[in-house]
């Protein structure tokens, strides 16, 4: 399934900096939620925690009078990465919400637009995401649902950014077997890592890394969390590979600025 998002309707403009490419990696704490803006297009990949630190976020990015997201994926519905949610609808509009399934009970109020499933394609001007992974590991309990994290490579001219939500390294070694993350491969590419579960030991495996050489891992991650995340040996296997790593804990929001 391939979902073009079209804007209609008169009124669109974009200026020079509207056409830049943005990729924020925000600051949520022990969480994940990442902004991709694109011209007046404006997208999230998961929400954080219900901290409000996904608004402060969102204020610093968008418009003072732009309060519509246009589509907001939630890799998996674990408070850290869709607690956030409850925050943004107080202030924002989200005009699609996907994810690889339903939400949970806690979330059920919340207007849910449908699931994504591995290969389809969410594609917006010279953007796409193809979703790589959702529903990885049967059963139930936490294994499970990290393993059913979503997972999917957004593009952008000559950049990919592999968000890897919180999928184990079991699922992470059948994307390698499978040929699922072949096309990042190629040496002109720059590849962009978001570290699984905030560099936990049960994601970043040496099979993907190596398989995709990324020049960059981004990990996100709260300061002093009662995780020890990211855990050293994850910050080792980075290291030992001369990848650049970057840490929401460390520096505070990430971006990527991209004509």
């Amino acid at each position: 399934m391939l979902i073009s998002l079209v804007l209609l309707g008169g009124g669109w403009w974009f200026s020079r900096s509207d056409k830049n490419f943005r990729m924020i990696f925000c600051d949520v704490g022990q969480g994940d939620a990442a902004l991709i803006i694109s011209g007046n297009f404006q997208m999230m990949i998961d929400a954080g925690p219900e901290n409000r630190k996904v608004l402060s976020c969102l204020e610093d990015n968008l418009p003072f009078n732009d309060s519509l997201l246009e589509l907001v994926l939630i890799t998996h519905w674990d408070t850290d990465h869709a607690g956030g949610l409850r925050d943004i609808l107080k202030y924002y509009k989200i005009e699609k919400l996907f994810s690889g399934v339903k939400p949970s009970t806690d979330f059920e109020q919340i207007s849910y637009t449908g699931n994504l499933d591995e290969g389809d394609i969410v594609k917006y001007g010279l953007m796409n995401f193809e979703i790589l992974s959702v529903r990885g590991i049967e059963g139930k309990g936490m294994d499970a649902e990290n393993g059913n994290s979503m997972a999917g490579v957004l593009s952008y001219k000559d950049y990919k950014f592999l968000m890897m939500g919180d999928v184990p390294k079991e699922v992470e070694q059948r994307l390698v077997w499978r040929n699922l993350v072949e096309s990042l491969k190629v040496k002109s590419l720059k590849v962009i890592l978001k570290v699984s579960h905030h560099g936990s030991e049960t994601g970043t495996s040496e099979e993907l890394l190596d398989a995709v050489k990324p020049h960059t891992a981004v990990i996100s991650v709260g300061k002093g969390n009662m995780f020890g995340h990211p855990t050293q040996a994850v910050l080792e296997r980075l290291t030992k590979r001369g990848i650049r790593i970057l840490r929401t804990d460390e520096t505070g929001e990430i971006e990527f600025l991209l004509d």
